[in-house]
């Protein structure tokens, strides 16, 4: 009977989750804009520019690390781990949930934020997890390494997303945010073959 009561729950929630989108867009947007870092894009020191990291398209977790050094693929600095909570479409509580679990668990984030210095090429390396299958069954996949280059600017936020897509795909996108509500693409070069961290 207690099984039987938890999956109904499991259910009723798994089914609200799946609207929230389109039962309240406004509130899921505001939810979203809350918690990915949209409020750190706002506010860059002086003399810097900002970056944040995050993930979107899965719930995956990316971990992303950083080189200002002129040679590609080479000392890269571990920033973190992040994971796409689903904020903006499932139910905030649940996204909230997520969030605290992960980061307890696994240290995962919903965002990083790291400062910059203008004016030289920056390397970004995003590296995907995958699991498959559960308990002893599980199987590790990976994706990645992806890795761009560009060249941060004074005073401006970007945003530098590790994409899922479709068949465990994945990507890195760097967007210019300092107007947070209106990114703007940057052109940014693709490295290819850099070594997966260690």
């Amino acid at each position: 009977m207690r099984s039987a009561a938890l999956f109904l729950v499991v259910t009723v929630c798994t089914l609200t989750a799946c609207a929230y989108r389109d039962i309240n867009p406004e509130a899921a947007a505001a939810d979203e804009r809350a918690n990915n870092g949209y409020d750190a894009l706002r506010s860059v020191e002086p003399g810097t520019a900002k970056l944040v990291l995050r993930a979107r398209g899965a719930g995956y977790p990316a971990h992303f690390s950083v080189s200002a050094s002129p040679q590609v693929c080479r000392d890269f600095v571990p920033s973190g781990y992040v994971a796409y909570s689903g904020r903006g479409i499932v139910l905030p509580w649940i996204a909230r949930m997520n969030e605290r679990t992960r980061s307890a668990v696994t240290g995962q984030q919903p965002y990083l934020v790291h400062e910059a210095k203008p004016g030289l090429p920056l390397q970004v390396r995003g590296y995907g997890y995958i699991q498959d299958g559960h308990g002893g069954l599980a199987r590790f996949r990976h994706c990645g390494p992806a890795v761009v280059r560009f060249t941060p600017e004074q005073g401006r936020a970007y945003t530098v997303e590790f994409i899922w897509s479709g068949n465990a795909a994945c990507g890195l996108a760097v967007m210019d945010a300092t107007a947070p509500d209106a990114p703007v693409p940057v052109p940014a070069e693709v490295i290819e073959d850099c070594p997966a961290p260690g």
